[in-house]
Order: C-alpha cells, then structure tokens, then sequence
C-alpha cells in the first residue's frame, strides 16, 4: 500500500498553523528524515514538494534543517548525516558522488531538498524549521 510519508512521521493539527509535521517516534540528531522538493523549472518556487514537503511549520525554534543535493539522496529515514561535513573535489574536479550534500544556503539551485533533524525530535513533537515559503534565509 503507498504511504506518501515515512511511518516514522504523521501530520495532525498544528498549534502553529493548520496541520503539521509529527514525529511518532523519537528522532535523532542530524537523522535524515526525508526528500521534501525536486527542482522543476516549470513549477512556481521551481521546486515541486513532496507530500513530506507540503506539511512542516516554520519556527524560529527550528528543530529540523533543509539540505541540497544534485543527486538523489541515497539515505534511509534515520540514517546520520554530518550536516557540517564540506564536500571535496575528486582529483578530476567533479563532484559527481552519490550522496553529496549541501546547506541549503551553499547552493540554493539544488536539484533536491531535503530535510534532516537538528536536534533529538521525541514522539509526538512537532516537525519545524526555519523558513519563509520559498524564501530561504540566507
């Protein structure tokens, strides 16, 4: 059966605003949590969201991350990214590796986003980051 979100995640009633993102289990730090857009020039903002994208709240107490990548992130949910980790040129001067990733505000032309938490999330705690719609803090 398709599941547009993780089972780890569900969306309920925001004390934010509308609905929000939620953790149904605790959530390490810098855990990979999921794809939220694909760029596409075609669409408004240039990016398509995702179900996963569509749901988490802005918080100026931010307890989750957008990052980019150029290739599809190759992670499972859980899985530990060092979100301060540099990506390094091969010799030839590509970086054509799987799973390179970026803070969103090193490269904001990505052709994914997606997000990983800051913090240990527990069950029931709201998703949120730091973000204007499709304005991203710079």
């Amino acid at each position: 059966m398709y599941r547009p979100l993780p089972n780890e995640l569900t969306i309920k009633n925001s004390k934010i605003e509308g609905l929000g993102l939620f953790a149904t289990i605790k959530i390490k730090k810098n855990s990979f949590i999921g794809l939220t857009h694909i760029r596409d020039e075609m669409f408004e903002g240039k990016y398509i969201r995702t179900p996963l994208g569509g749901f988490y709240n802005h918080s100026k107490e931010a307890n989750i991350m957008k990052m980019v990548s150029d290739v599809i992130p190759k992670f499972n949910f859980g899985d530990e990214i060092d979100p301060t980790k540099k990506i390094e040129p091969l010799k030839d001067g590509k970086n054509d590796r799987e799973n390179l990733y970026f803070n969103l505000k090193e490269k904001p032309e990505a052709k994914y986003m997606f997000i990983v938490s800051t913090r240990d999330i527990e069950a029931g705690e709201e998703l949120v980051a730091d973000y204007t719609l499709y304005t991203f803090n710079k």
